[in-house]
């Protein structure tokens, strides 16, 4: 829900810090002291995000360079806490990984392993699944999009 609050609230900061990536809309997050967070691209404009945070993606990688997943459902579809996200990339078994779910309908998958971010860069579709609630999502030129997020990293990130 924060994520959510600061997307709705961030105003004039969200657009000093658009990046955008083959139909892919999304910013430079800071956290609460203003440091310097995360990028995230989702995969609808952020017009339309703000307008309607319901049935997305969203891709995150932070100065660390781990790469996470923030998945949208429809509202009172989850139930906050900790909890194991199904994970199925084109037809590639299902995988299981840590996550937080943050509202009653998004979920945060902090770090994705270094094979399914190989996997995802060359994926056609993901499905996600949070306590039997499934969403499937068509996917094109991952690999723009996560090469994206990096160079927004070394643009608004910490400096060495």
């Amino acid at each position: 829900m924060a994520l959510l609050l600061a997307l709705l609230t961030a105003g004039s900061t969200v657009a000093q810090n658009l990046i955008t990536q083959d139909g892919w809309e999304g910013f430079a997050m800071r956290d609460s002291d203003n440091k310097f967070d995360r990028c995230v691209l989702y995969n609808r404009t952020v017009e339309a995000l703000t307008a309607s945070p319901y049935g997305m993606l969203g891709i995150t990688r932070d100065a660390a360079g781990h790469i996470g997943l923030l998945v949208f459902y429809e509202p009172r579809a989850l139930t906050r806490g900790n909890t194991p996200v199904r994970l199925k990339l084109d037809q590639r078994a299902v995988i299981a990984v840590p996550g937080d779910v943050l509202s009653d309908f998004h979920v945060q998958v902090p770090a994705l392993d270094n094979d399914t971010v190989a996997a995802l860069r060359d994926a056609k579709t993901i499905e996600a699944t949070v306590g039997g609630h499934t969403i499937r999502f068509d996917l094109a030129n991952l690999g723009a999009v996560l090469d994206r997020l990096d160079a927004c990293v070394k643009i608004y990130g910490p400096k060495s």
